[in-house]
């Protein structure tokens, strides 16, 4: 008897594993998936891939080519929009951006930048979701709702030993799906989240130098009282692992990030402690690695000098086009052209709209040259890189003929290198 394949899913950056398909049944429908992988999977798909050049069909060849001259005519290209590609495309891009002294970035715009400076400042210790499953004896959830936004998290993290206990603690200002389910709560403020994680690392302090607190003042105070709690959970567990949300406004610091990466260092002088993030940004993940093995900086590198260089935000594709410093921009996106705009400040959009433009999108979108671009997982491949940074290769759930966008990106090299 034939076994059912085994797909995985990209409806978010959990990317589930075992997501099964009958390629006998009459009617495709995906096993195992949860709320998230059933829309994702439904997503209609076109059965051909077309390209366009000024809004009229053209060859693969003919788009390539046309793609290949404006950045070869550009004296400062932008090429952007990482996250929604595979790290095979997104190794491509890089080369692109080498050849043609391009300034790059992961994203269209500057949300959720911050937890990369968190990262920079303080570093992080973390885990694979296997190993939080095989170790953990208590499960934090700060400010997060897995069950909504990763609906399968605990089913990946929960253990199935039933000789070894697994606790499962919320802190919050809100009950939620995760909440539910959890053996406790603790409801905090979201204005006192920071205070709290202030007094817990002062108490941890205290611990690990085997002090007492001499001050009682605050002692009968509720977030005093919450703090006691919490730390008296945290250094009980001999493995712990602390997952937060992932802040996606445009802001250069990340309180939350910042405060949990050093409470992480403080548990590790009692105890065993890791975090993990929920990201919800694509592949961008894998695009910060990408240019980060390739540059050493993992966003919004510029090659104008011929070699690589950053300066915070001052090469992102936000920055680039709301100062009008690049003449043309090369960017993927799953997104409409209309949310596109919506996501960039009314300078950016105002000079995207007036330079050149070759789109990698799935969908129509308006564009000097566009390319179609499969979607994830259903009719396109690539490695993706799950939320615990491990890399899995997705398949093309519904095989057909379509050329990768790592492929497209490639000639677009390829014809560059040959007319230089």
């Amino acid at each position: 008897m034939q076994k059912p394949e085994k797909l995985i899913c990209a409806g978010c950056t959990l990317l589930c594993d075992d997501i099964e398909i009958d390629s006998r049944a009459d009617q495709w429908r995906p096993k195992n998936t949860c709320a998230l992988g059933s829309q994702y999977f439904a997503q209609p798909c076109c059965p051909t891939q077309t390209h366009f050049v000024d809004g009229a069909v053209a060859t693969l060849d003919q788009a390539v080519q046309a793609a290949s001259q404006l950045l070869r005519q550009a004296k400062s290209p932008l090429i952007c929009g990482l996250d929604h590609l595979s790290t095979e495309a997104q190794q491509a891009s890089w080369k692109i951006a080498d050849i043609t002294k391009a300034t790059i970035d992961t994203t269209l715009t500057n949300h959720g930048r911050s937890s990369i400076f968190s990262l920079q400042k303080i570093g992080k210790v973390t885990a694979t979701l296997g190993e939080i499953k095989s170790r953990s004896d208590l499960i934090v959830f700060w400010f997060c709702d897995p069950e909504t936004t990763h609906p399968r998290l605990l089913e990946r993290i929960k253990s199935r030993d039933t000789d070894r206990s697994q606790r499962i603690l919320v802190v919050g200002d809100r009950e939620t799906a995760t909440t539910k389910i959890a053996n406790r709560f603790i409801h905090v403020p979201a204005e006192s989240a920071s205070e709290l994680l202030g007094r817990v690392r002062t108490q941890l302090a205290l611990q690990s130098n085997s002090q007492t607190s001499e001050s009682q003042t605050d002692a009968s105070t509720a977030i005093e009282n919450t703090a006691n709690e919490l730390t008296k959970e945290l250094v009980e567990a001999k493995y712990g692992s602390i997952f937060f949300e992932q802040i996606i406004e445009n802001s250069r610091f990340d309180l939350a990030g910042d405060s949990i990466s050093r409470l992480i260092r403080s548990l590790n002088d009692i105890t065993r402690f890791v975090s993990l993030k929920l990201r919800s940004d694509n592949n961008a993940q894998s695009a910060e690695n990408v240019l980060a093995w390739s540059s050493g900086f993992p966003f919004a590198v510029n090659h104008n000098l011929g070699h690589p260089r950053q300066h915070g935000l001052e090469f992102s594709a936000e920055s680039m086009l709301r100062n009008q410093q690049c003449d043309v921009i090369l960017f993927a996106s799953n997104l409409s052209g209309d949310e596109v705009l919506e996501r960039l400040s009314e300078p950016a959009r105002t000079h995207l709209q007036t330079i050149p433009r070759i789109a990698f999108s799935t969908q129509a979108i308006e564009a000097n040259v566009q390319f179609q671009m499969g979607i994830p997982g259903i009719n396109a491949a690539g490695e993706h890189c799950r939320i615990d940074n491990v890399s899995m290769p997705l398949k093309k759930a519904k095989p057909n003929d379509w050329i990768s966008t790592e492929a497209i990106l490639e000639m677009i090299r390829q014809d560059l290198t040959a007319q230089s």
